[in-house]
């Protein structure tokens, strides 16, 4: 499993959390099971289940199929997504402030 970024160090590393993160990270861009699998580092039948799971709760969409493989996108007409989607950019706000605050508060050394 994947270490998982600021988006599961606030709301907490799970599965599920973790490949909301992964779509919110990619959010605009469709992908399959297998991109879902790979990225997260779980297995594609766990990863079917969490975007099913995501799906029956209106969380993701089917998009297109090409080949035989199905595509899948974030949907962001739903509140919840809507919500996430603000959250998650508040998260990588805090996150670059933090970096830079950690940055400046840094002693420098001169040589």
């Amino acid at each position: 499993m994947r270490k998982g970024g600021i988006f599961c160090e606030v709301y907490g590393k799970s599965m599920h959390n973790l490949v909301l993160e992964y779509l919110l990270e990619n959010q605009g861009l469709d992908f399959a099971i297998g991109d879902v699998a790979k990225e997260v580092k779980i297995s594609r039948p766990k990863a079917y289940e969490v975007v099913k799971e995501l799906e029956k709760k209106g969380f993701v969409k089917k998009n297109r199929v090409v080949g035989k493989t199905q595509l899948y996108l974030l949907d962001k007409s739903n509140k919840i997504v809507k919500l996430l989607v603000r959250n998650f950019k508040e998260c990588l706000k805090i996150a670059y402030e933090e970096k830079d605050y950690a940055k400046q508060a840094a002693p420098r050394v001169h040589v």
